[in-house]
């Protein structure tokens, strides 16, 4: 005997040959939009951290090398630094090495000379940058990758702890308008440190 032939399907259904239906393949579909719709935050945060700790890197960097040429000179040493500093922009920066004493100077109550100094003993950022004596403060141009220079604004004060030793507070960030990706707050680096005679 014969099998019954369905007239409008003439070809009999083995499981096997079954495959996804539209419904089936747009369902995966959507879950895998979900997913992948859950994991563009996370990537978004991390480019976001990782151009964050870059500049911040490079804000270190640029203040400890500013750092290196103040206490590379003789503690009690004073007007500009021979040479100067030149940026990728071709720049020459002069760095003066006047110090004076806390609260004498143009560092405002707790600093010496250079940009004003808070009481907690880092420079004050509401200073704007035409307010910095000249010499003090720099928007040093560091070298990138093409047209991605970045700009950052250096400010540094000098105090006189005797007539042998001072105390360099210097600070660092990058200028928020050079920020590749939009405008975010970065938080400036804060260095210090107490330099004597040679």
């Amino acid at each position: 005997m014969k099998p019954l032939v369905n007239p409008w399907n003439p070809r009999p259904r083995r499981r096997s040959e079954r495959g996804f239906s539209l419904i089936e393949l747009m369902a995966a579909m959507l879950v895998l939009a979900v997913g992948l719709g859950a994991l563009t935050p996370l990537l978004c945060t991390g480019m976001y951290a990782d151009n964050n700790s870059a500049n911040a890197t490079t804000s270190t960097m640029v203040a400890e090398h500013i750092l290196e040429q103040i206490t590379g000179a003789q503690a009690n040493a004073g007007g500009n630094l021979a040479g100067g500093l030149t940026d990728c922009a071709g720049t020459n920066w002069a760095i003066t090495l006047d110090a004076a004493n806390q609260g004498a100077g143009s560092g405002g109550t707790y600093g010496g000379n250079g940009a004003k100094v808070t009481s907690t003993g880092i420079i004050d950022w509401t200073q704007t940058y035409a307010n910095v004596p000249a010499g003090y403060a720099m928007q040093y141009v560091a070298c990138g990758n093409g047209s991605h220079q970045i700009t950052y604004d250096i400010r540094w004060d000098l105090i006189t702890l005797s007539t042998q030793a001072r105390a360099v507070v210097i600070s660092a960030r990058p200028l928020a308008s050079t920020q590749v990706g939009g405008l975010r707050f970065i938080v400036p680096v804060q260095l210090r440190s107490i330099e004597g005679l040679k």
